[in-house]
């Protein structure tokens, strides 16, 4: 497993190994219970067997993961075409990033809607880096892909082959980089929560002129060095301000 991204207690990782699938929690879904429903009821097919054939099928599995092993959501690319490069000017260019095709996503029921299909997506694109295909099977699903994620329809033939993808949604490199980005900064809580509650924790001890331990102040340095410019701006400038007054308050080198 290469876990790509940690937000709390809950990682975003790609999965290396079908054998990776068996250290997995999955719950399956039923009328009275919550968990992974849908390829259970319209294809009656077990989860597990479902993400080891991916894995050893070539694709790329990537997961988000609660704790030590509960699977609260994942997503199946299959790569469809190689990039291709070009040298201009001594240098190599790519001028046809690489196709790859979501082939399923589902996140946990009791983990819908609170942004965790968002961040999955976003990382497995980010690390991905090319051009993503989907044809959504429902209206829900193809909603979500357009009005969430920025996924428009496919009017012209694309990647190498020029072939025709109708009926299908695309979100475009670098556009689909882009992505992570844009996910960190409108929903910081949700990518950095332990950055935002020491953050919210540390304002309120200071307004409230309580004494702030060094070890507080260097825990928030570090988290805020971690996010890598990812925040919006007016967000990691008020951070910054932020630390900076707490050092000049508490006297220490954080």
């Amino acid at each position: 497993m290469e876990k790509i991204h940690q937000a709390g207690d809950i990682s975003y990782a790609l999965l290396m190994s079908s054998e990776a699938v068996d250290t997995l929690n999955i719950d399956v879904g039923a009328v009275d219970r919550e968990g992974f429903i849908y390829f259970h009821q319209k294809f009656g097919m077990p989860y597990k067997f479902l993400l080891k054939r991916s894995i050893e099928s070539g694709h790329f599995l990537f997961v988000s993961i609660a704790g030590n092993d509960k699977l609260i959501g994942f997503a199946r690319f299959e790569k469809l075409e190689e990039q291709t490069e070009k040298e201009i000017k001594g240098k190599m260019n790519v001028v046809s990033p690489s196709l790859f095709l979501l082939r399923s996503m589902e996140v946990h029921s009791s983990f819908r809607n609170c942004g965790i299909g968002r961040v999955l997506f976003s990382t497995a694109v980010y690390y991905l880096k090319g051009n993503v295909l989907t044809i959504p099977d429902n209206p829900e699903a193809a909603s979500f892909f357009s009005k969430k994620l920025g996924f428009t329809e496919v009017t012209d033939p694309i990647g190498n082959s020029r072939q025709k993808y109708e009926g299908y949604l695309m979100l475009a490199y670098p556009r689909a980089v882009a992505l992570w980005h844009e996910i960190a900064t409108r929903y910081p809580r949700i990518v950095y929560p332990e950055l935002i509650d020491l953050y919210e924790s540390l304002k309120f001890r200071l307004n409230m002129g309580k004494v702030i331990p060094c070890n507080d102040i260097k825990r928030f340095d570090t988290l805020l060095g971690e996010c890598d410019g990812m925040l919006s701006g007016v967000m990691e400038k008020e951070m910054n301000r932020l630390l900076n007054e707490l050092r000049r308050c508490a006297g220490c080198n954080a």
